[in-house]
């Protein structure tokens, strides 16, 4: 078994850019291996929500925004983003928006949707496989002018895991 990298099978249109692929290849097994991250990211998903900000002291109010959902893949394949996957991913967040957040700011939204969807595996992925583990969440709040004195903007509330933790298989 050797250490050499396979060959490159992308067509090159010239001569010259093979050379370069070529020598990327064979320095590869000189340095050491660079560790990527590599992910999935599913979204956004529209969502409506309606919370009361105690902390704040806002009253209920409700908010329209999107959910983007990250996972690192950990295998060969990560996540199985089709059609079937992503809707099962669309109504988990759903049934989590459904019901008034009660006491919580937008920071606290975005918690308990990363705690309840770590983990998270719907019977619509299981056929798949992959390895993969919930990177981020990313609640987009799109704000209204209103009485309460929200602006016209995005605002991104992102809970994620440091991207050095260590991932196994």
């Amino acid at each position: 078994m050797t250490d050499t990298p396979p060959p490159c099978e992308i067509p090159h249109e010239t001569s010259q850019e093979e050379a370069v692929c070529e020598q990327r290849r064979l320095a590869a097994r000189q340095e050491p291996a660079e560790r990527l991250d590599r992910t999935v990211t599913v979204g956004p998903i529209a969502v409506f929500f309606t919370n009361v900000n105690r902390a704040m002291n806002l009253r209920a109010h409700s908010h329209t925004g999107s959910v983007t959902v990250v996972y690192d893949t950990i295998g060969r394949h990560g996540y199985p983003s089709f059609a079937d996957t992503n809707t099962a991913l669309e109504h988990r967040i759903h049934e989590l928006t459904r019901a008034v957040f009660k006491d919580a700011t937008n920071e606290d939204i975005a918690d308990r949707l990363f705690a309840h969807l770590d983990g998270y595996v719907a019977p619509e992925w299981e056929p798949w496989g992959g390895h993969y583990r919930l990177r981020a969440v990313h609640l987009d709040v799109i704000g209204v002018r209103d009485q309460i004195g929200h602006d016209t903007g995005t605002t991104r509330y992102t809970v994620a895991r440091p991207h050095h933790t260590e991932i196994q298989p």
